[in-house]
Parts: C-alpha cells; sequence; structure tokens
C-alpha cells in the first residue's frame, strides 16, 4: 500500500483550486517502495488544451543540480519517480508560454512512511506572458509540498499558494 496524495491545480497560477487529498491504493507498480512517483498533465490555461511535448526539469535542492530532464507525451501527459531524503524543484516549460516551477520536500518525510512508497499527482496550467511585464513573479515556486505528520501525507503548502496567487491576482488586473 502507498500514501497517494493528488492536487489538481489550474487557474492564473498552479495552485488556485486544489483538489483533495486521498489516501487510497493504486494499480501503479512503484520501482522501488521508497519512491515518490509524480504524475501528471500540462495544459494551456486559457484553452484547456494539453501541451504536448512540455519540457519538465528536476533539480536537486539546494543548488540547482540537474536530476532528471523530460518531456511531456503526445497528451501532455508525464510521470516520474523522486527518492527520499531530497528536495526538488520542478520546472515546467512550453515554448511560447511562461515557466512554472514547484518544489517537493522528499526529504521531509520520515523513514518510517516510506513504506510502499508514495505518489502524488500535478496537474498544472502555463499560461502566456503577462503584457508590459517582466513575468518575475513566475521565477518562485507557484506551489510547496511538505510532509504533513497529522495526515501522513506529502501537502501543499496553501498559505504560500494563497499569497502567490494574490501576487497574481494583481499581475493579472494590471493586464487588464
Amino acid at each position: 500500500m502507498f500514501h497517494h496524495t493528488r492536487h489538481l491545480f489550474t487557474g492564473i497560477v498552479l495552485a488556485i483550486t486544489v483538489g483533495t487529498v486521498a489516501q487510497g491504493q493504486s494499480t501503479v507498480l512503484f520501482h522501488q517502495d521508497t519512491s515518490l512517483y509524480v504524475y501528471g498533465t500540462v495544459k494551456d490555461l486559457a484553452t484547456g488544451d494539453s501541451l504536448p511535448g512540455t519540457d519538465i526539469l528536476i533539480k536537486k535542492l539546494p543548488g540547482d543540480r540537474v536530476f532528471r530532464e523530460l518531456h511531456a507525451d503526445e497528451q501532455g501527459n508525464y510521470n516520474f519517480y523522486l527518492g527520499k531524503r531530497s528536495r526538488y524543484k520542478i520546472t515546467y516549460a512550453h515554448k511560447g508560454m511562461v515557466a512554472k516551477h514547484v518544489e517537493i520536500d522528499a526529504a521531509s518525510v520520515p523513514d518510517t512512511s516510506w513504506h510502499g512508497g508514495m505518489a502524488m499527482e500535478v496537474t498544472i496550467s502555463l499560461r502566456k506572458p503577462f503584457k508590459g511585464s517582466d513575468n518575475a513573479l513566475f521565477d518562485e515556486a507557484i506551489g510547496r509540498s511538505r510532509f504533513n505528520p497529522a495526515t501522513n501525507l506529502l501537502e501543499w503548502d496553501l498559505e504560500y499558494t494563497q499569497r502567490i496567487k494574490k501576487k497574481m491576482d494583481a499581475l493579472k488586473e494590471r493586464e487588464e
């Protein structure tokens, strides 16, 4: 059995609406029972269409050391495994769109919680650049996850997400 965390992110920022957090079983086979399986879809915010070929760059933190590079498939789907005891920055980039980043803190998960592995769904929406803006806000992670001992799950920091959302809303208002 593994722990499953599902978060669906849509809207102007990665994490405007957050879906349910659930524990359960899945038919996904893990290559290790101490790995984090990350999967999802990359979409166009304006149209809702998938973004095939989106570049996905995974770096270990601190230091920005490249861990892995991959691309979303022809339906905009992707998946990869992360190991424990590390923090990661995942960047999603597609031509003509603003790149977005999320941070996943697998190091915060205690060894006793890894039995059977974990899974996290991250569905992300990319947008075209804001007009008349340097889009520097997108240099910040738009979502950060960390282990919550109360639920025994990796969860998104919703307070952080709300702060980023407010900044994005202000930037959007200036654009309109």
